[in-house]
């Protein structure tokens, strides 16, 4: 039943993988961040942080006259504040073995020294501070992990309010030879830091500032079509982006109102480059051959974003929210490639040139988004809710493009083609219109339901003046486009919650109906998904849960004819018998299964032809995760989680002549463990130890083990 030779020719059926895609790496990215909480787990003494903290707010407000409350286990009081200091220092050592690639892309853990957490806690009581009654500074992962984060948080009553964030994040992206021909992959630096300033926050005229900024750079490897082959490049490419923020929150009687007023600039520079000594493509029996590629794209962007909000009731039944933003973007983009190698038909290719002449491609993107909301209380327990929203915005702009292709036939002489592109007045315009009328029914934590109906309608427009030369001079027979479509769709929604005691809740909602986001010609997606949820507390330490949910979609299209069936299945467990004993524990189970249409070419016999099958994609995804504590004594604490994934990929199914399957089955499972001794209050120490072991059943080039061994000083005082 394998058909990997037929692997590439089914990359039409892209979208029948695309939510099996995005399970398995949604999967893999809490199974990432889950793996790493062996090293942030509270130990049973960072669990009793709460009291000591309790203890030194006595000491605050304590009066010369009181009795003075019991000394805490950390931290100190420093005049009028309340103070707790930690720093984590320790050593990452790092063996790794098989495809190095494929464990950067999934953990990118390395060796190295690390500030593994350093935090800075001071309280005071409102009002009392100099400066400020609250700060909180926190740094994790610092030196070099592949997520690192700082944050600063400072609080003046009644004068102003400050927090900081940056966090930084290599990112390493390695395809394998599943996916993209093995051609894209990416090792970039990204940074987001963002500063947020308000100024009287408890008056009733407030301000708002603000500054952020988002930053990559590094390498990465696109693909390029040329003279009917795949190329892979080298690029090196450093974008970023910056926002200034400044607005006005106001607050009278029942009314909230917000005005909000952003600026925004966007640069984008991209160097893209051959391989050195030429390139055969993807196929290299073919003709096409790439000698020499260098490529510019630098791309220039700003943009005003206003925001308002307006938020309050009439009375005491009639609820109102208003909400609208508009945006007005202009982009300027650049291009200039020169290529050199040889054409499909064997013909030397000294040069080809492609410019955007004059000012570049010009586009202006202006977008308006409004949202409003009215919910009736028509008693105690019922009320009428109804939520509109509208969008709208236009892709507008002018561009052309300049090639210039100079060719060597093997007799003759050179012959040098030039030819012309021009798009003017090219406008995409689109309009949505989303309303949802919902009635809920509410008796207290006991029971609620909910029943409504959404509808959509969006119009989507596309005109443009296309202008094709065979010479540098201006065509003069525009070929006119001007298409458009119109659809609408509607979904039931509904959905009950019942709690018949204190310890028991269940929960089930419904959705059917239609959806369409694509920008195609396809018709809208017909839909049913099911949810359903319980919660049982059996006892004051046990607790149970479960959830299960299906999710129906078939694309009715004649040309696609692409349907998929998603179930998946939920339950964990919390056990927690006493303070120092700590096991949560949980399996997911997720089922899909996806085909489509597909049209494809391949040599049948000796001969080319094209054929028509169906492309059929299968996941069948289990995970187990556990994480547990123990105290073993007052002053050793052990934490073990452990986390598996396996994908049974495709079962035995019947198919057709010209079928193709296609599954990822894959087992990886990450066993930690963690000993973290308590030698004083103000001194632990803590080795951890976590294991990766990721094993392809159909691609085992991609397989991996790797061990992790990190120890460390935690202090705090």
């Amino acid at each position: 039943m394998k058909t990997q030779p037929k692997a590439i020719l089914a990359g039409v059926s892209w979208l029948s993988r695309t939510w099996a895609g995005a399970l398995l790496l949604s999967l893999v990215f809490s199974y990432n961040a889950f793996a790493q909480s062996v090293e942030k787990a509270e130990t049973s003494q960072q669990a009793r942080a709460a009291d000591s903290e309790l203890e030194r707010a006595k000491a605050i407000v304590n009066k010369p006259q009181d009795n003075k409350p019991s000394k805490p286990e950390t931290g100190r009081t420093w005049g009028v504040y309340s103070t707790t200091n930690t720093l984590e220092l320790g050593y990452r050592f790092v063996d790794t073995k098989g495809s190095n690639e494929r464990y950067l892309s999934d953990v990118n853990v390395r060796d190295g020294f690390r500030v593994l957490e350093s935090s800075l806690d001071m309280r005071a009581q409102p009002g009392t501070g100099i400066l400020f009654d609250f700060l909180h500074a926190d740094v994790n992962n610092a030196g070099g992990d592949q997520s690192q984060n700082f944050s600063l948080r400072l609080d003046k009553t009644k004068w102003y309010r400050f927090d900081g964030n940056v966090r930084r994040f290599n990112y390493f992206r390695s395809p394998g030879p599943n996916f993209a021909l093995g051609f894209r992959d990416y090792d970039l630096r990204q940074q987001v830091s963002d500063f947020s300033l308000r100024l009287f926050p408890q008056r009733k005229i407030r301000i708002n500032a603000g500054y952020g900024r988002s930053m990559a750079k590094g390498r990465y490897n696109p693909t390029y079509s040329f003279q009917r082959d795949i190329f892979q490049l080298f690029g090196d490419t450093r974008w970023e982006a910056n926002d200034y923020r400044l607005g006005l929150d106001a607050t009278h009687r029942k009314w909230d109102f917000n005005v909000e007023q952003l600026y925004r600039q966007f640069r984008n520079d991209q160097e893209i480059t051959s391989r050195p000594g030429g390139d055969l493509g993807f196929n290299p029996t073919d003709n096409g051959r790439i000698t020499l590629l260098d490529r510019l794209t630098p791309q220039r962007s700003r943009s005003l974003v206003t925001r308002a909000s307006v938020r309050g009731s009439i009375g005491d039944r009639l609820h109102v929210v208003l909400r609208g933003l508009h945006d007005d973007e202009r982009m300027k983009a650049g291009y200039y490639e020169i290529a050199s190698g040889r054409d499909n038909n064997g013909v030397t290719l000294v040069s080809n040139v492609l410019t955007l002449p004059g000012q570049g491609g010009i586009i202006e993107r202006p977008s308006n988004k409004v949202d409003a909301g009215l919910s009736l209380d028509l008693s105690r327990h019922l009320t009428l809710s109804n939520t509109f929203s509208y969008t709208s915005f236009k892709i507008a702009g002018d561009t052309e493009i300049l090639t210039t292709a100079i060719r060597q036939p093997a007799t003759g002489p050179q012959t040098t083609t030039v030819s012309r592109i021009q798009a003017t007045d090219y406008i995409t315009d689109l309009t949505s219109y989303w309303n949802t009328l919902a009635l809920d029914l509410n008796f207290g934590r006991k029971f609620s339901a909910n029943v409504g109906w959404r509808a959509m309608q969006r119009d989507v427009k596309i005109n443009s003046r296309y202008f094709v030369a065979t010479s540098a001079t201006s065509a003069t027979n525009p070929a006119l486009t001007d298409e458009g479509e119109s659809i609408g769709t509607h979904a039931f929604i509904g959905g009950v919650r019942f709690r018949p005691t204190q310890q028991t809740s269940f929960m089930f909602d419904v959705e059917k109906g239609q959806n369409n986001n694509a920008f195609v010609r396809i018709n809208p997606l017909d839909y049913t998904r099911f949810r359903a949820r319980a919660q049982v507390q059996a006892t004051d330490k046990l607790a149970f849960s479960g959830t299960f949910t299906s999710l129906d979609r078939t694309n009715p299209t004649p040309q696609v004819n692409n349907d998929s069936n998603s179930r998946s299945y939920t339950i964990a467990v919390n056990w927690e018998p006493r303070s120092r004993v700590l096991i949560d524990a949980g399996y997911d189970y997720h089922d899909l299964n996806a085909r489509g249409d597909i049209l494809y070419t391949t040599v049948i016999n000796g001969t080319t032809q094209r054929v028509s099958g169906k492309s059929i994609y299968y996941a069948r995804i289990n995970s187990l995760y556990t994480n547990a504590r123990f105290g073993l004594t007052n002053r050793l604490d052990m934490i073990m989680v452990y986390y598996y994934i396996m994908d049974r990929g495709a079962p035995a199914v019947s198919l057709g002549a010209n079928d193709v399957v296609n599954a990822y089955p894959l087992r990886r499972h990450n066993p930690e463990a963690r000993l973290a001794y308590r030698f004083s209050n103000h001194v632990t120490g803590n080795l951890s130890y976590r294991h990766y072991s990721y094993n392809e059943k159909d691609f085992s080039v991609q397989d991996y083990r790797s061990n992790i061994l990190t120890s460390s000083l935690r202090f705090t005082f």
